[in-house]
């Protein structure tokens, strides 16, 4: 009989033996090889002069025309297949135990091959080893995790490999619940996967022609609660009759790989965002500087050729609206500056005591001048509105975007309501409202991206770029922002900014 005493010895000597792994392709081909865990650098025939001297003289018969033809029959089986193969030297006799288990790679398919010199094991002690003592060997000294699952779902082998991917031994593992060690939505792909097979199982044969491995990656959770990615490649086993017995597959940890993928795509997701930004920033800053540009041009054009003939009154309007295109530009300037500023961090924030009501004033009376009709901003400031530590320029920002905004997208016969009074303490609250085109529910969420536009502006001139400045330079002051706004009713923005050290 075979002993567990006979079978620790026999360990012992194969562990002791050597092991030659490689994985071939679907042409049965080898396309790396190890030995004894390391890996063998160049091509094929650069691998085998790295092995000691007796090896390569037994790879050099082994690895033949035939050993491709069997490694074929494996891949088109899609099963185990093991082999002692006797290798005649000039000094002695070899054996060799040869193991070919089907992979799946993606679409190709091939072999992990492990070939291990038995020559140590005496005749009478290999013959009563038997197959599965060998197979046990085999998967016992696999990276990989070999398991097979009967036909009811029940594992009846699971190589001691498992222990270095999950945490857990064998016994533990077989223990605890599917669901113990693998999320739910991995949980979904393996019961899909196994009910797939139920059809197969139900008929209770199949060809070797008609068996597909299967390559899926689950999640799973290691003992020590960290969440690593596995694949598995699965395929249904027959007996020498046809009959279905089970699933066997191949676990390998691919949370490495997957790391990298996540990477790769995170770093892709990112280069398209900039690609989108540079192309916004390029439509933007060409649709807002054509047309001041073009009125500076056409009025150049004017006072070049008809200088001499042109009254006063009309020379006085050229420079004024070139004045008006060049500032014009300067606001777009302006916020494309502050927005790659903040986007550095090297946005600043200089407080200084101001008199809140004339600082509204100016603002106002420069939203006049840059206007072709002045007149249309309503300020009301409360009496008790005083002092503020207030950063005067990012200020004037806040208020000239929300005003502009709200001018632009109203009627030019409509007024706008500009408002300040105090807010709970220690705070001041600033209302912009219009009677404008309002803003789609739909796009409230992303009014303060920059270069985002709401879908129902196309019409209106503007650079998406205002209220991502207002939320930029209120972010410094501590303020805050809210907008209520009706497609059919126009849009009120409230702004609540810190009076700040008045002192």
């Amino acid at each position: 009989m075979f002993t567990p005493e006979n079978q620790h010895a026999l360990i012992s000597e194969i562990q002791d033996s050597g092991l030659l792994t490689c994985y071939t392709d679907k042409t049965g081909l080898p396309v790396s090889l190890y030995f004894n865990g390391t890996a063998l650098e160049g091509g094929f025939a650069d691998c085998l002069s790295q092995l000691p001297a007796p090896w390569q003289s037994a790879m050099d018969q082994l690895m033949d025309e035939n050993f491709i033809n069997v490694n074929l029959d494996a891949i088109r089986q899609g099963r185990l297949e093991e082999a002692v193969e006797v290798v005649v030297g000039q000094e002695n006799t070899g054996l060799f135990l040869v193991s070919r288990f089907p992979l799946s790679h993606g679409s190709e398919t091939g072999l992990l091959v492990t070939i291990r010199d038995i020559s140590g094991i005496s005749e009478s002690r290999l013959k009563l080893s038997g197959s599965n003592v060998l197979f046990d060997l085999v998967a016992d000294n696999m990276s990989d995790v070999f398991c097979v699952v009967g036909t009811s779902g029940k594992v009846s082998f699971l190589s001691p490999s498992i222990c270095e991917l999950t945490g857990y031994t064998v016994e533990e593992l077989l223990s605890r619940p599917l669901t113990g060690i693998i999320p739910p939505d991995s949980i979904e792909v393996v019961t899909r996967i196994w009910e797939e097979y139920q059809p197969l199982f139900e008929s209770g044969k199949i060809s070797k022609a008609e068996i597909r491995p299967v390559c899926f990656e689950v999640k799973f959770i290691r003992k020590d609660k960290s969440v690593r990615w596995a694949e598995v490649s699965s395929s249904p086993f027959i007996d020498s009759d046809n009959n279905i017995q089970g699933v066997h597959g191949m676990i390998r940890d691919i949370t490495e790989r997957k790391t990298r993928q996540e990477a790769m795509r995170t770093s892709l997701q990112h280069e398209i965002e900039l690609s989108q930004v540079k192309s916004r920033y390029i439509s933007t800053v060409s649709h807002e500087f054509r047309t001041p540009l073009s009125i500076i041009y056409s009025n150049l054009q004017l006072l070049e050729k008809y200088r001499f003939e042109l009254d006063e009154e009309t020379i006085h309007d050229a420079f004024e609206l070139s004045r008006m295109a060049v500032k014009s530009l300067l606001r777009v300037l302006d916020k494309v500056t502050i927005i790659d500023a903040s986007g550095k961090g090297k946005l600043e924030f200089k407080p200084s005591i101001c008199n809140v009501h004339e600082l509204c004033q100016e603002v106002v009376d420069e939203m006049n001048e840059m206007e072709l009709v002045p007149n249309r901003i309503d300020l009301t400031v409360a009496n008790d509105i005083g002092n503020a530590s207030i950063d005067e320029n990012l200020f004037r920002h806040i208020f000239i975007n929300l005003l502009q905004n709200a001018l632009n997208y109203s009627d030019k016969k409509q007024n706008v309501s500009f408002s300040v009074y105090p807010g709970e303490k220690g705070f001041i609250n600033f209302k912009v409202a219009d009677k404008g085109i309002g803003i789609p529910p739909q796009d409230m969420q992303f009014i303060y991206d920059p270069f985002y536009r709401a879908s129902n502006s196309r019409h209106a001139k503007g650079s998406g770029l205002g209220l991502a400045v207002v939320k930029e330079c209120l972010q410094l002051h501590n303020g805050e922002i809210f907008v209520e706004s009706d497609p059919l009713k126009g849009s009120i923005f409230t702004v609540v900014i810190p009076v700040g050290n008045t002192e």
